[in-house]
């Protein structure tokens, strides 16, 4: 092994042991011995990249670039810009390592991230397609695509792609969660149900197994169950505002009133902006005819939401 492989080696072993400092300076004595190097640039342009020196990243893609410009400089060069939220740049960098390399499914894929930042799901999904069509076991490609046909509403290719997802992984817990919810969505709460309960098992200490399972359990019209999983669910976490609100429309759809009041007072405590427990306790006072107490929390409701004037009027 000659002295550049033997600094390759020791910077691929600090990397893995995460001693950025000392891979960085292994490539830059490769880069002084050998200053064309253009593998030593990529690799410290990742490294500083990961560490996010985004600055003196650009800087080593850039030189990497100056020497000869490859598929690889111009993704690392990509992922630098996107990771900078520098989507413009980013996709000019990506579609030029394309160019270079029509298989590069990292650069593909993180064609589609840009356009998704930018909610142009039409594009996000073209390269989406692309990418999986080269790798079909690309597990990420796969989720993202169900993920922007839920955006979408499109809930039959979301679940489709969720599916494959867990084709490659049956334990890849967030496209459970996202199956959970397409199903949900859909009305199979059968099918939801039998996610969210294969979730409680591997992720048992989320908060969000529990909380989405509360949820479909109350579109199951059973509340009870539901309030059972929302109790667990603010037993491993109580920060959560949308758990107690969610909780306090059960309690309410129960006759629980007090308890109701409660589950909303605290979303509300949590999060002072949160228009959706100001109208559920408003409804909640409406409904024991507290008309003051209602009407207060109807007009809090405006201050944040002015657009449902039209739709609380009646209710004012």
């Amino acid at each position: 092994m000659n002295e550049i492989e033997g600094l390759f080696t020791k910077s691929k072993e600090y990397e893995d042991n995460e001693d950025y400092d000392m891979a960085i300076d292994a490539l830059n004595k490769i880069i002084k011995l050998e200053p064309n190097n253009q593998e030593a640039y990529i690799k410290l342009g990742h490294i500083q990249g990961n560490i996010k020196q985004f600055n003196n990243a650009l800087t080593s893609f850039k030189k990497a670039l100056d020497i000869h410009e490859n598929s690889d400089a111009l993704t690392g060069q990509g992922l630098v810009y996107y990771y900078m939220d520098n989507f413009k740049d980013a996709l000019t960098s990506f579609k030029k390592a394309l160019n270079q390399d029509n298989k590069n499914t990292q650069c593909i894929y993180y064609l589609s991230r840009c356009y998704y930042k930018q909610e142009d799901y039409k594009q996000a999904l073209f390269f989406l397609n692309q990418a999986v069509s080269i790798n079909p076991d690309f597990l990420d490609a796969w989720n993202d695509m169900g993920v922007i046909n839920s955006i979408l509403k499109d809930e039959e290719n979301a679940l489709k792609s969720f599916t494959e997802v867990l084709r490659i992984n049956n334990e890849y817990v967030p496209a459970l969660y996202n199956m959970a919810t397409t199903l949900a969505d859909m009305k199979r709460y059968d099918e939801a149900l039998e996610c969210l309960d294969r979730l409680v098992i591997m992720d048992n200490n989320n908060y969000k197994s529990h909380f989405y399972r509360a949820n479909v359990l109350f579109f199951m019209k059973k509340p009870n169950e539901s309030l059972d999983s929302f109790k667990l669910a603010l037993r491993l976490d109580d920060s959560q505002s949308e758990v107690w609100n969610y909780q306090g429309c059960v309690q309410a759809s129960i006759g629980d009133t007090d308890g109701a009041i409660q589950s909303l007072k605290k979303a509300i405590q949590l999060n002072k902006d949160y228009s959706g427990a100001y109208l559920n306790l408003a409804l909640v006072y409406k409904s024991l005819k507290k008309e003051r107490e209602a009407k207060n929390y109807f007009k809090k409701v405006l201050k944040l939401s002015p657009e449902m004037k039209e739709t609380l009027k009646p209710l004012m």
